[in-house]
């Protein structure tokens, strides 16, 4: 695991400065190349090989490449490339990749099993062949203006050059709406991301770049379908198993997260029949409606793993340190509590393992049983119940059926995909006209959506923007802040496209959301374990607003509202409704008080 970076010039101190920014990802080496056409940078968190054999760059004849992620089926890689004449002078999966790009070309990435963010250098071409992996777990970001052109593995790489940075509206309302900012966009114009399953090619002497996508999960789903059900069934589980025991290949210590959900313990309970010692890890809270140790501690019990729990209490210097942390306005706020996580685990591992995306791939979501409850409650009920259930009282605990059946009622509509995404708005559009005025742009405009009135869909959907813009983003950023590699079995690409294209049924029967999940789970776990209501990784927002002087500074004083993007006078409204208990706007407002805290930061960053 690495932090990449570079340019289509040379410039040995600005590639240094920007190593420099990536300390974090890589503390273990430095390197960097440089000649009369281009400068790469690298910073490297050794995982597989840790001896200078590994360094960064790496070039093999023509080729210079600088990588972050693993390949989990590199060795099998490496026996095919050797039998084919290569010969290897490390034991890193950077240098299979290498070579299998002399070999395949951009073919290559096709045959990686794996998360990447990588960019190769071809000296005699004069191209960079930049590449993400199919789900976007490792991040990619560049800067093209026609003349310059730059990449990184974070923004903060990218804006150490001396460039003129304008904030992107589209994303300014994609924050708003969907608290991250999705799509390709980044807060800034012309900067992009590369999307999950991208390529991006860039000729050096003519400046040209082109974006491919090299899968097609949709495809891949329709492929899987052709097939017998009860065939696929029986693949799911042992997919499974092979996907989590290729992700413990390591030269340095791995351990799992645990929190006592059925991911991540079916995840630990996999590892834990093939390995006797296997550490895990959970972190608490004193608020009994957020803290689920005493689950986790269910789990590890019963798998018999080297179980460690902590309980913090997240502070207004926690929050400072995370949201240091990132590079544009990002509004999850369990990105607070996954920060501890990963700072308690990084103690005694490099590595660890996680259950995110089961929700995803096997249909975990509340939104997913409230399509299906929408499909028999008709519009003109949902429009009588509005107004009773907004009058319901507001309360500090943890998402509560009142806040469900708000989202259930709110902008209620026949188009799944908006409605599942307006069931997770934080500002949706009539709330953000008023935040953002003239500035406003519709959701349709910023993420257009297909007609489809399907659970895939749905899924697709979140597969596609949710989970590497926001599931995935918050655990690499937590997770790099403290040099932690983090693996996440159930997105192998073998598993994903296998697992969607069963039929709804085995994922949500009737309400129940996971179902073949907890059919595989029920052979290993307690029962109360399978089967107890999804609570999520989440923080007592609501509380905080008004408890923290810290955050309450930051929506209160005009002094932080002098980007002038949105309406001070509405976020004063929320923030006193809020105080005096009349409406829970907890979640608005922090979404406020993170842009403002963000833009404070980058415009006058040597003040708090």
């Amino acid at each position: 695991m690495c932090g990449i970076a570079g340019f289509n010039r040379p410039d040995q101190e600005l590639i240094a400065r920007m190593n420099q920014s990536l300390i974090h990802r890589g503390p273990d080496m430095e390197g960097s190349y440089v000649d009369a056409h281009v400068s790469l940078g690298n910073r490297r968190l050794a995982i597989q090989d840790t001896s200078q054999r590994g360094r960064q760059p790496m070039s093999h004849e023509n080729l210079v490449i600088v990588f972050n992620g693993e390949i989990y089926n590199f060795r099998e890689l490496r026996e095919q490339l050797e039998s084919e004449g290569y010969q290897f002078q490390s034991e890193t999966d950077t240098e299979v990749v290498l070579y299998a790009y002399h070999k395949w070309g951009p073919a290559a990435v096709e045959k990686f099993n794996g998360m990447w963010g990588l960019c190769i250098y071809d000296k005699e071409r004069q191209t960079l062949f930049l590449s993400r992996d199919r789900f976007g777990i490792k991040p990619l970001y560049y800067y093209s203006d026609g003349e310059k052109f730059i990449f990184a593995s974070e923004l903060r790489a990218i804006t150490l050059d001396n460039l003129n940075l304008d904030i992107d509206l589209r994303a300014v309302n994609f924050y708003f709406y969907q608290k991250y900012i999705g799509g390709d966009l980044t807060i800034y114009k012309n900067c992009f991301k590369l999307r999950p399953g991208e390529n991006l090619l860039y000729r050096l002497d003519t400046h040209q770049l082109t974006r491919t996508a090299y899968y097609d999960l949709e495809r891949e789903v329709v492929r899987h379908q052709a097939r017998p059900v009860a065939e696929r069934l029986d693949e799911v589980e042992q997919t499974l198993a092979s996907a989590v025991n290729a992700r413990l290949v390591a030269d340095v210590p791995v351990g799992g997260f645990l929190s006592g959900g059925v991911d991540s313990s079916i995840i630990c309970a996999l590892v834990h029949e093939g390995r006797q010692q296997f550490p895990t890890f959970s972190v608490g809270f004193q608020d009994a409606s957020y803290d689920e140790v005493k689950f986790a501690d269910i789990v590890a019990t019963h798998l018999g793993t080297d179980h460690q729990s902590e309980y913090f209490e997240i502070n207004e210097e926690t929050a400072e340190q995370v949201l240091g942390g990132i590079d544009e306005p990002f509004g999850d706020s369990s990105i607070l509590p996954t920060y501890l996580l990963c700072k308690m685990a990084r103690r005694q591992v490099t590595v660890a393992l996680s259950g995110d995306a089961g929700d995803e791939v096997f249909a975990g979501y509340d939104t997913y049983k409230a399509h299906r409850l929408a499909q028999y409650v008709p519009a003109s009920a949902v429009s009588l119940a509005r107004p009773l259930i907004n009058r319901l009282p507001t309360t500090d605990r943890k998402v509560t059926l009142r806040f469900k059946m708000r989202r259930f009622v709110r902008d209620y509509d026949r188009n799944l995909c908006r409605r599942h995404l307006d069931w997770m708005a934080t500002f949706d559009d009539p709330l953000r006209r008023k935040l953002l005025g003239e500035r406003f742009i519709d959701a349709p405009t910023i993420m257009p959506v297909r007609p489809e009135r399907t659970l895939l869909r749905a899924q697709l959907n979140d597969i596609h923007n949710y989970l590497p813009e926001d599931i995935l983003k918050k655990v690499d950023i937590a997770s790099m802040l403290n040099s932690l590699e983090v693996r996440v079995p159930f997105l192998d690409h073998r598993l994903v496209p296998l697992v969607l294209s069963l039929p709804e049924r085995y994922r949500l029967r009737r309400l129940t959301t996971k179902w073949l999940l907890k059919r595989i789970a029920a052979r290993r776990l307690p029962g109360r374990i399978v089967h107890r209501r999804k609570r999520g990784f989440s923080v007592p927002l609501a509380s905080w607003v008004r408890r923290w002087d810290f955050i309450r500074t930051y929506l209160a004083d005009r002094r932080y509202y002098d980007h002038g993007l949105y309406d001070y006078d509405y976020i004063q409204g929320l923030l006193a409704g809020h105080l005096e208990r009349r409406t829970d706007n907890a979640r608005e407002l922090w979404l406020v008080f993170v842009f403002n805290y963000w833009h404070r930061r980058r415009s006058r960053p040597q003040e708090r």
